[in-house]
């Protein structure tokens, strides 16, 4: 099942961030291992709540095993450091509805 990888991230340093080469070669390391990006870093409103929103990333994968791939690759090791170094992070994975449930969703026949 599909799956979408969300993160909140909150940089310390914007211009350290760019310079690091973490906004060039991090995305090309998910897109190695079929990730697509949905979300990177898009403008937002809260509507409801309080929610500490920062930059927020959202990359689909076609499964928790591809996403688990490219999260514990080598490719994305070093990059992952970096945004340890110089960031806070709160990321998540969720299911994606597939095209029956987004239907059953539309016609008001979900279970």
């Amino acid at each position: 099942m599909a799956i979408i990888a969300v993160a909140n991230i909150k940089i310390a340093d914007l211009e350290q961030y760019k310079k690091s080469g973490y906004l060039e070669q991090a995305g090309k390391t998910a897109t190695m291992y079929g990730g697509t990006y949905i979300v990177r870093a898009g403008g937002s409103s809260v509507i409801e709540g309080s929610p500490k929103i920062e930059r927020i990333i959202m990359i689909e994968f076609a499964s928790e095993e591809r996403f688990l791939h490219w999260y514990n690759s080598e490719e994305y090791a070093p990059w992952k450091k970096v945004r340890h170094a110089l960031a806070e992070s709160d990321m998540f994975i969720i299911e994606k509805l597939t095209d029956e449930q987004q239907n059953d969703i539309a016609q008001g026949t979900s279970r």
